[in-house]
């Protein structure tokens, strides 16, 4: 079974607790090794881990800490192939954030938190190298990209926060500062605000289970299916923070006293949400007719498949591919029903949508037909299916008007999701999804 990641632990004397932690973050998916702190640089080299964990509960007195963070910024300044964000786990201070570290982990947490955080710092790696991959592709065709500009820089982020209780107080303390609250003490008032305004965040202060079923109905609206969800949770509540998770939340806060903690969580969201929001912009500035198909907008069969290469080629070498498939079943019903020019304005509307929730280091593309590719790199293919589910019950959930229909008409979508093999190449990849 293929790992979600490589995960490199630098440690001296591993602990009970440590242990127990890595086996769990293990059994979420990630294949954890572990190296004392003098082989650092050389185990990064030889294992291309994709994220590098610093582990202080290892660390001993502060001399030998202070060689942990020495070496945080060694890593930073060496020249690897790919060069892996470093995390840190253990007792740092709540502003700390030494040089070369990407995050900070403190306490209480669990494995599930753990891997969760190792797949945000992943995936902010992810973005960063499929943008390179993307201009190396366009180049092809003698596109040339714009620059990536930070989403909203000079905009103060706006935060939702849902829920009532005496946190809301202490909330509203930490993040004022940082970002504009807007403050729901119902469930109603919550969907009320995010249909008339624009907001960068949601924090749920209520039971993780309230939380889970608030955040899977976010997930099945097309305006908020990306939409950063933090739960604020009791640390007695650790056991039930896999619901909060499945149901789509980004991040599970425990509510420890630690306003800087929670504050970090936050912007570590943010950030991510950004960076997404700005790969989608500049992707959408760099439509070519040579790259797009003129339909919807998505990339066309071409570019799909020349990207494909590229992307096969450097999962080759340890890294992880998957692929979703997308197939609009009752096409040529619309088409013989409504006519061909209905069935145009739904395979256009479909791929809007696909197009909206799609992550930004996603590929989203059109083969021909009422068929589409979505290539997710460095995804498990457990974790492409999820969002397969979610994205598919997003699309037979809407409604589309159509010229020549008397009433709005469903696409009735089946999907497909598969994981690059030994011998796969772009072409049998996408055929395994093109149902």
């Amino acid at each position: 079974m293929v790992a979600r990641g490589r995960v490199l632990v630098i440690e001296e004397v591993p602990s009970q607790e440590t242990f127990a932690l890595w086996d769990g973050v293990r059994a979420e998916g990630w294949d954890v090794t572990a190296a004392p702190l003098a082989a650092t640089v050389d185990a990064v080299r030889r294992a291309a881990p994709d994220v590098v964990v610093l582990n202080l509960h290892g660390a001993g007195d502060a001399d030998r800490r202070a060689l942990y963070l020495q070496a945080a910024g060694r890593l930073a300044l060496t020249r690897t192939p790919r060069r892996p964000p470093i995390l840190l786990v253990g007792d740092a201070g709540p502003d700390e954030k030494p040089l070369g570290v990407a995050d900070v982990i403190r306490g209480p947490y669990s494995a599930r938190h753990v891997a969760q955080r190792i797949g945000s710092l992943s995936r902010l790696s992810t973005m960063q190298q499929e943008m390179m991959r993307r201009v190396e592709t366009a180049g092809q065709y003698g596109v040339v990209p714009p620059e990536l500009e930070p989403s909203n820089q000079f905009h103060e982020p706006k935060v939702l926060v849902v829920g009532a209780g005496i946190r809301y107080f202490a909330i509203e303390r930490t993040l004022a500062r940082r970002a504009t609250l807007v403050g729901a003490f119902t469930v109603d008032t919550a969907l009320d605000y995010l249909e008339r305004q624009a907001f960068d965040c949601v924090v749920l202060n209520m039971r993780v289970q309230e939380a889970a079923e608030f955040t899977a109905r976010l997930r099945r609206n097309v305006d908020h299916f990306a939409l950063p969800v933090v739960v604020l949770a009791d640390p007695r509540e650790v056991d039930e923070v896999d619901a909060a998770y499945a149901a789509g939340a980004d991040d599970v806060v425990f509510h420890s006293g630690e306003s800087a903690i929670f504050a970090e969580r936050v912007a570590t969201v943010l950030k991510e949400h950004r960076l997404r929001e700005s790969l989608k912009a500049a992707y959408a500035r760099s439509r070519d007719r040579a790259t797009n198909d003129a339909l919807t907008g998505l990339f066309a069969r071409g570019f799909l498949l020349d990207h494909l290469s590229r992307m096969v080629e450097a999962a080759a070498h340890g890294g992880r591919l998957s692929i979703v498939g997308f197939r609009i079943a009752n096409i040529d019903e619309v088409n013989r029903q409504h006519g061909y020019a209905a069935g145009d304005h739904l395979i256009r509307q479909v791929g809007t949508v696909i197009g909206r929730l799609v992550r930004g280091e996603d590929l989203a593309a059109r083969p021909g037909g009422g068929r589409f590719v979505i290539v997710l790199p460095d995804t498990h293919v457990d974790d492409a299916a999820g969002v397969a589910a979610r994205l598919g019950a997003v699309l037979r959930a809407t409604r589309f008007a159509l010229p020549g229909a008397s009433e709005p008409v469903s696409a009735e979508v089946v999907s497909a999701v598969a994981d690059r093999i030994d011998g796969d190449d772009a072409e049998s990849l996408v055929a395994r999804v093109t149902l």
